[in-house]
């Protein structure tokens, strides 16, 4: 049984998980940090597990699926997967999992951080007591606001955006939500959301938090247009990935004041570019994509990434399936 790794992960670490699979089969691990292309295609042929790359650098295109025929599964050990071609990966059999929800609450915990720090205007006051100064007066030109009464627009209503919801009711917002797969009547009501279609959600939220997948359909979703909807008294919150705003029309919308301000983890380039100008804002909170990764996150992603491969190892069908295929 050929494992590869393609995540950054010792594969001295990879050797004793899988071992704790307890399979009978003898089980080959073979790590990648080379390059996309050729010797990418080259590693993966012939594997029966892949371990994808959770910093995204190494693709599984239309060639590497290709290369992996007969693979019986590709685990992604994160949340996202947007490097991995799922139609190819289809096309040629392979399931892909990820791992469900297993940073939902270290990334539902920085979305609620964020509000707060942005509303309270904590970095500021923080540089500023820090240097020596007394700011005590400033609450009264540069305003601070409580999050309760606040109306919470949640795009994406998926485990993430649940868990949002959940750590924002009892802060006394208002919280509604858009998602191409509307909440049951039930569901609706034991989180006290309220479903709306995206237009009319940006224009009366005070706080829109973003936890969509990239898609072809989710990219550059919160456009100049989109944002032209926000009231200039708003805040935007990007903890899902950075292609799905369109950054340079959020930085313009920054400086102009047609925004309050933005809470961002995710950049569609990463490492970020130091020219972004979304880092010389005063309005902005940033991170660098790290939301979930809590060392109670990371436990709960190897967790449930072993238990993907213990289940293929034993002949069960891998949990958190995204293309399809059984």
């Amino acid at each position: 049984m050929k494992v590869v790794v393609l995540a950054p992960i010792p594969e001295e670490a990879v050797k004793g998980m899988v071992s704790q699979a307890g399979s009978e089969v003898e089980i080959e691990v073979a790590a990648y940090a080379g390059e996309p292309g050729e010797g990418l295609v080259e590693a993966v042929r012939g594997a029966d597990i892949i371990i994808g790359d959770f910093t995204f650098r190494l693709p599984i295109d239309a060639r590497a699926a290709e290369a992996a025929r007969g693979c019986r599964l590709i685990q992604q050990p994160s949340i996202g997967y947007q490097h991995i071609d799922l139609e190819a990966t289809r096309e040629a059999g392979i399931p892909v999992a990820n791992v469900g929800a297993a940073n939902a609450i270290g990334v539902a915990e920085q979305a609620i951080m964020f509000m707060l720090c942005l509303l309270k205007r904590a970095l500021y006051f923080h540089a500023k007591t820090a240097r020596g100064e007394w700011g005590q007066s400033d609450v009264f030109t540069l305003g601070m606001h409580e999050l309760c009464g606040k109306t919470l627009g949640i795009v994406g209503m998926g485990n993430i955006g649940r868990e949002v919801a959940v750590r924002a009711k009892p802060f006394g917002c208002r919280i509604v939500y858009h998602d191409s797969r509307p909440l049951t009547p039930r569901e609706e009501q034991e989180l006290g959301v309220e479903r709306m279609e995206l237009d009319d959600l940006l224009r009366v939220s005070d706080i829109v938090s973003l936890h969509v997948p990239l898609t072809p359909q989710t990219r550059r979703m919160i456009d100049a247009g989109k944002l032209e909807l926000m009231k200039p008294e708003a805040y935007l919150l990007n903890l899902a990935r950075g292609e799905v705003v369109d950054e340079a029309a959020l930085a313009a919308a920054l400086a102009e004041g047609r925004l309050a301000g933005a809470g961002i983890d995710v950049f569609a380039q990463e490492p970020v570019d130091p020219n972004n100008p979304l880092l010389s804002s005063d309005r902005v909170i940033l991170s660098p994509h790290v939301a979930g990764g809590t060392d109670e996150s990371r436990v709960r992603m190897l967790q449930v990434t072993m238990e993907n491969i213990t289940r293929v190892l034993r002949g069960e069908k891998p949990l958190y399936v995204v293309n399809g295929v059984e």
